[in-house]
């Protein structure tokens, strides 16, 4: 199909197409004054009507990038001439250190690194005091044949709140004597120094007055000992050592039974026999705590109180140890879970006495073992289920199908009211260690499996 054109657009395109061929565009761009140009340019009118967006929406800048070569570049510049023109002094005039240290911490690190050592330092002394108590308690507590408390299931083991042990608290009282006879000498010395300043008299602290002395240090040392329990609920000894001194519920002990305690102190002292009692009893009371109601705790404040490191991998092994025992005796005394096995008596104790189950007439009975160990919390229970079922009675012939005999699934046993079922509980302990004579109390764990 023909274009139409009009005159005028056939005109131009007769001229145009000329008049560029014959244009010297090389000599006509050296004709132009490039500067007097740029001159007439409004650069901001210019920015105003450029469109940045679109502008770089069209730069590839990847491919820019691409095209750069930084090896070069860095090359050509001369990094000792940018240094020499950059002012340190200006700079660093204008850079607040203080502010810069105090965003960063640094005091706070310092600090915390130099206290952290300390309480690591001390954890490990406590650690130790903490891990000879339970061995001493241990042993105590086996002496009396008192029950055994199941293992604890945690890895990290933690003596928080358990009752303080002797050499715990000889420690801390060894501190406390230390503080008071220190701090009473210290008073004794410079009151006198400034009585002989005052009067111009010579005073011997050491002549004449021996029973005021011994009344006057006494009355410190109770002084200091019902202050700090009132105020801190433990003496500057106790709190090295990491113990606490509460009542029976846990509360702070107040005044009146601070002073109790403090007054029944010393009578712990007659022939050491009040502390017998912080030894020998389940919940190591001593006479004067049983006088004041409360008792001492181990209690390292916001840490939590730890144990030795070889105590913790005793308490693994000895974990490990009683589910494998548990394992091996389940797997040797008793039959697969849902296989038939026949018994005519009743069937073994395993750890614990099992109730006969009632007499009827029989030939045989049928015996079902279904084991379960539990897992939680501890490697706790071997549970033995038994099923009687009599086959024949006397003086009657057993029918032709009982050649067989009867399995009965664990699940379905519960169910048949008409068979006796024995269900008994063994615990994990009594599995791997002798069964002891109990003295109708809980032990504490801690001194029971050291």
């Amino acid at each position: 199909m023909t274009e139409h054109r009009s005159p005028v657009d056939r005109l131009m395109g007769a001229i145009v197409p000329t008049v560029v061929d014959a244009v010297d565009v090389d000599a006509l761009i050296g004709e132009l004054d490039i500067d007097a140009l740029m001159a007439r340019v409004d650069i901001d009118e210019l920015l105003t009507r450029i469109d940045i967006d679109a502008l770089l929406t069209r730069i590839d800048i990847d491919a820019l990038l691409g095209r750069i070569d930084v090896s070069a570049l860095i090359a050509r510049i001369d990094m000792n001439a940018v240094i020499g023109q950059v002012d340190l002094n200006a700079l660093l005039d204008d850079v607040d250190i203080k502010a810069i240290v105090a965003k960063a911490g640094i005091d706070e690190i310092v600090a915390e690194a130099s206290t952290g050592i300390i309480a690591r330092t001390l954890d490990l002394a406590r650690r130790q005091l903490v891990g000879v108590d339970i061995i001493i308690l241990g042993a105590i507590d086996r002496l009396f044949r008192r029950k055994r408390q199941p293992l604890p299931q945690s890895a990290k083991l933690s003596a928080t709140g358990r009752p303080a042990g002797p050499v715990s608290r000889l420690v801390a009282f060894g501190v406390d004597l230390f503080l008071v006879s220190a701090i009473f000498s210290i008073v004794v010395y410079f009151g006198k120094s400034l009585l002989e300043l005052f009067t111009g008299d010579l005073f011997h602290p050491t002549s004449g007055a021996g029973l005021a002395w011994i009344i006057g240090y006494f009355s410190w040392f109770g002084l200091y000992l019902w202050g700090s329990i009132e105020i801190a609920g433990r003496t500057p000894g106790k709190a090295l050592v990491g113990l606490r001194v509460v009542a029976l519920d846990g509360t702070p002990l107040g005044p009146v039974k601070a002073l109790w305690r403090t007054l029944a102190f010393p009578f712990s002292f007659i022939l050491g026999l009040g502390f017998i009692p912080g030894v020998t009893r389940k919940d190591r009371r001593a006479l004067h705590e049983l006088v004041s109601s409360c008792h001492e705790i181990v209690d390292w404040g916001d840490r939590e109180a730890g144990v030795p490191s070889a105590l913790e991998g005793w308490v693994a092994r000895q974990r490990m140890a009683q589910l494998d025992a548990a394992i091996a005796i389940a797997q040797a005394d008793t039959a697969p879970a849902g296989v038939a096995a026949t018994a005519t008596t009743a069937v073994p104790a395993i750890g614990a006495p099992v109730v006969d189950a009632p007499a009827v007439d029989t030939v045989e009975e049928t015996v079902v073992l279904d084991v379960h160990l539990q897992a939680e919390p501890a490697p706790d229970a071997v549970v033995v289920s038994v099923e009687a079922d009599a086959e024949a009675s006397e003086g009657a012939e057993a029918p032709a199908a009982a050649d067989e005999e009867p399995v009965v699934a664990p699940t379905e046993a519960a169910a048949m009211a008409s068979s006796p079922v024995l269900t008994e509980p063994v615990s994990a302990d009594e599995l791997v260690v002798e069964p002891s004579d109990d003295d109708g109390g809980d032990s504490d764990y801690w001194a029971a499996n050291s």
